[in-house]
């Protein structure tokens, strides 16, 4: 199951990209591989995606995608990067703040990269 794609709202997107400094790398000399394997090694990628100016509507979609998901790797299409699927976790639940003066929500999903592409 994929990611909901909603266009109910005119609310932006906004994108960051982290790359974990607490991967797994196989390389230690000790080992007597000098370099790293590459075949052994996944350093996942974590993406802060936020939504902005979301119906009270779309929220619910985005909440339910979430209590059905929360335990299983999903696709995400990451729109930034021209449409590459990734497949995903999500890292925790996400974080609703509604804006005030627009009546909408803004809401912050973080997803945690589940396998190499």
């Amino acid at each position: 199951m994929a990611f909901p794609v909603l266009s109910r709202g005119p609310g932006g997107k906004s994108y960051t990209e982290d790359i974990s400094k607490e991967a797994v790398q196989i390389g230690v000399k000790a080992s007597g591989l000098p370099v790293l394997n590459k075949l052994f090694t996944f350093a996942p990628k974590t993406w802060k995606h936020t939504r902005y100016l979301v119906s009270q509507a779309d929220k619910v979609t985005y909440m339910a995608y979430y209590e059905t998901n929360k335990d299983v790797p999903f696709d995400w299409a990451n729109e930034q990067e021209d449409g590459t699927v990734y497949e995903v976790i999500f890292d925790g639940p996400p974080k609703c703040q509604l804006d005030r003066i627009k009546n909408r929500w803004q809401i912050v999903f973080v997803f945690t990269q589940y396998s190499p592409l």
